[in-house]
């Protein structure tokens, strides 16, 4: 006999939040969206968030987190140059994207696009969140300019920059046209970017 495992609601409604927020932006996601997918009462929204933006945020740092897994992933392949694990971290989130059929980008650039302009307060956690992104690739880049395999005339922290914002401006166009080959571009142009 096999025992139900029940899913805490907390983490119904992160699931959930996820895929919405991706599919509806947050302007487009209701709380009351959220709660009749998820199953869940209202009273466990506003007691393990308070609000939509608190709710938004806590979507967010899973994804973030997740974001920094699998990037700590790649950088665990020791037998790969840094050019290549950057672009192989790349090639994998393409490949999941490309995986929900060109739905499921950055969800960081997604709310970044939608809400930094107009809420302070997600503007500078946005901003925190990719500031630690950026750092990680950072330290990837500066191992690799220790091992010779990075370029060494420009700061690791400059190309760091370089390498999120092909990233981001490649979901951008890809949402637009759906093109894999354009993908698989900027996954040459971040190594030919960094290469020593």
């Amino acid at each position: 006999m096999s025992a139900v495992t029940t899913v805490p609601h907390r983490e119904k409604l992160l699931r959930e939040g996820l895929r919405q927020l991706y599919a509806r932006g947050f302007h487009g996601t209701t709380i009351d969206g959220i709660l009749d997918a998820a199953g869940v009462p209202k009273g466990s929204f506003y007691h393990h968030f308070g609000s939509k933006e608190a709710f938004a945020r806590q979507v967010l740092a899973r994804y973030m987190q997740f974001q920094l897994d699998q990037l700590a992933e790649w950088s665990g392949r020791a037998e790969l140059p840094v050019p290549a694990l950057l672009a192989g971290y790349f090639r994998a989130m393409a490949a999941r994207f490309t995986g929900s059929g060109h739905q499921r980008a950055c969800l960081a650039g997604k709310l970044a696009t939608e809400l930094a302009a107009g809420h302070e307060g997600f503007r500078a956690r946005l901003a925190e969140d990719l500031g630690g992104w950026r750092e990680r690739i950072a330290g990837l880049l500066e191992t690799g300019q220790q091992r010779g395999e990075v370029r060494a005339d420009q700061p690791a922290g400059l190309l760091a920059d370089a390498v999120l914002a092909l990233v981001q401006g490649a979901f951008v166009l890809a949402l637009a046209a759906r093109e894999e080959a354009s993908l698989e571009s900027v996954a040459t142009a971040i190594e030919l970017l960094v290469a020593g």
